[in-house]
């Protein structure tokens, strides 16, 4: 068996030898234990379970949540004369039959099923006139409500070994949390299973990441100017911003293709094609682009706004450089991407989840802002350790850049989270330092603190981005209720025995908060001032007109700072008269409520 795995690894899929941890899952397939493979884009999860198919007696059931991946993967091992087919919506009734008719025959050695389709009784007593060898259920994490593609079909595999007792079950993912990774072996109900998890860590992609300018267009073009002639993927919010950014690039001499779920079905496979066969080199994608996809040359992924959270980006950078040579990602975000994704989870009604999701797009905006190297804020994101990255992010590379002192404001908020008795989140904090007159901050006495507005010199926003450094430094810990709370390192900060700094370009967060500081004396929620400008823009492209003539900066900020409910109170705001509400009101007030 040894000797014929070797010869199958070489002469059906051309490898001298196994990578990293592949040789252990196939063993463990081949001994029929369960399993669950966590290994990153690019680290060859399919060879573990194709190589045992070919080495064992029946078929193999593989369980994919898109028909476009399992089309894919079929036509792959079609390539190499082995024996596949799938069964999906997309075919006739004959088709349909004619695969059954292969499968009991022993003709096929693969099948693949989606989700919905196991879910249903006719499916699973088709499986029992089947000599099936086992089970593979591909992208496992969409198991699991914690991670983060999350889908209802797949719940359901629970069954499988219910109904198949003797069968083992192989489940793969690129990406795990411990929380996650435990709810797949419950959910799947696996049988003292062999777990295996490769590293998180892709040396061959560099990762680095900034804040959008406008539009993000000419910061996308000089990132592209250095992959002339290279395949790449840029991932949009939505729809509309595939088409106007595949066209801003075909303009400029690029050639991409727009690919999102309004296309039909047709040009997005036709797309989906063209791009694979590299006849365009860049497409410019929604999420519903990506998953599973096995073009191994492609050498850059550009993200033009935040993703939903750390599993996301690590998926979806992941797609770079399957093929193990250098490759590139860029991330370009600003703060009215948070606001952005936030609002859709007022769709949600299970508040748990809800509140579990909201604190992964609070993440993956810290991830962004952060000065740690990206490489190991992922591995420990996913429960691994790394060791800085040394050259890999720009982090690392650019942790010579020009830093500002901030000893003395890091004493100020250690100092105000001792005397409050480590008993309050940040925005508390922030409002004693700041002088705040809330009610409750005077009945607690807070104003009687001797740090008690020392901290006016610095706007909310600045005060936060600092807080943000003495956390990502671990001189801040977090407790029940998001408290904050002293560690050991902060009593050397208070003594004056260590320095803190910080990137000088972290507290001058973009130009317009650079003019805030100079021409405002009001303080207002940078947050939302974001969100309100993407309305602006919005309404402005729609009307043909410039921005300012629906509502001038300033006035945006009067708005972000007093937050009117309702058009009594946005009237009382400096720039808004009767005429301008009629026009725009309500879809302002929309966005701040």
């Amino acid at each position: 068996m040894q000797e014929t795995k070797y010869k199958i690894l070489k002469d059906i899929f051309g490898h001298n030898s196994f990578r990293v941890l592949q040789e252990e899952g196939v063993d463990a397939i081949l001994a029929n234990r369960d399993l669950l493979m966590i290994l990153p884009t690019g680290g060859g999860k399919s060879l573990v379970y194709q190589l045992p198919t070919l080495l064992k007696e029946g078929i193999s059931i593989v369980v994919s949540p898109l028909i476009a991946l399992m089309q894919d993967q079929v036509s792959a091992l079609k390539a190499q004369n082995i024996s596949a087919d799938m069964i999906s919506s997309a075919q006739s009734r004959e088709d349909v039959d004619a695969i059954i008719h292969k499968a009991q025959n022993g003709e096929l050695k693969f099948l693949y099923l989606s989700p919905e389709r196991l879910n249903n009784g006719s499916t699973i007593n088709l499986l029992r006139t089947l000599n099936i060898n086992f089970f593979v259920i591909d992208e496992a994490h969409c198991i699991s409500q914690w991670g983060h593609e999350f889908r209802d079909d797949y719940r359901a595999l629970g069954n499988l070994k219910a109904n198949f007792p003797e069968i083992s079950i192989c489940a793969f993912t690129a990406t795990s949390t411990n929380h996650v990774t435990d709810d797949i072996l419950r959910e799947l109900r696996l049988e003292n299973p062999k777990v295996l998890k490769g590293k998180i860590f892709r040396k061959n992609i560099f990762i680095s990441a900034g804040r959008r300018i406008n539009n993000g267009h000419a910061q996308l073009q000089d990132f592209l100017n250095r992959h002339k002639n290279e395949s790449g993927i840029i991932y949009v919010s939505s729809r509309k911003k595939a088409e106007e950014v595949s066209a801003y690039l075909n303009m400029k001499g690029f050639s991409s293709l727009a690919y999102h779920a309004g296309l039909p079905n047709h040009v997005r496979e036709q797309n989906f094609k063209i791009f694979v066969n590299d006849k365009v080199n860049i497409m410019v994608a929604t999420i519903a682009f990506g998953m599973g996809i096995d073009k191994s040359d492609i050498r850059f992924v550009v993200h033009m706004s935040l993703p939903k959270s750390q599993e996301n980006f690590y998926q979806e950078i992941g797609r770079a450089g399957r093929d193990g040579e250098d490759s590139e990602t860029l991330l370009l975000f600003n703060a009215a991407d948070m606001v952005l994704q936030k609002r859709f989870l007022d769709e949600i009604p299970n508040e748990e989840y809800k509140a579990h999701l909201d604190a992964k797009i609070d993440g993956i905006y810290k991830f962004a802002t952060s000065e740690i190297c990206f490489h190991k804020q992922l591995a420990e994101y996913f429960d691994d350790t790394l060791e800085p990255c040394i050259d890999r992010c720009d982090n690392c590379l650019q942790s010579d850049e020009k830093r500002q002192d901030i000893t003395t404001e890091s004493q100020m908020i250690l100092s105000a989270i001792y005397k409050t008795q480590q008993s309050f989140g940040k925005n508390y904090i922030v409002d004693v330092l700041r002088g705040s007159k809330e009610q409750k901050i005077l009945a607690n006495g807070a104003d009687k603190l001797s740090v008690y507005n020392i901290g006016t010199h610095l706007n909310k926003k600045e005060w936060f981005v600092i807080l943000e450094r003495l956390l990502e430094l671990k001189i801040l810990g977090m407790g029940e209720f998001s408290a904050l709370k002293l560690t050991d390192a902060a009593i050397e900060i208070l003594k004056s025995q260590k320095s803190v700094d910080i990137k000088h370009s972290r507290l001058q967060v973009s130009i317009t908060e650079k003019k805030v500081k100079q021409t405002e004396d009001f303080d207002y929620d940078a947050t939302l001032f974001e969100a309100l400008r993407a309305k602006r823009a919005e309404l402005a492209r729609d009307l043909g007109v410039p921005a300012y003539i629906i509502f001038g900066d300033k006035t945006l900020k009067h708005l972000a700072s007093q937050k009117p409910y309702d058009k009594i109170s946005m009237l009382q705001v400096n720039g808004v008269g009767e005429k301008k509400f009629e026009q725009f009101g309500e879809e302002f007030l929309a966005v701040i409520n």
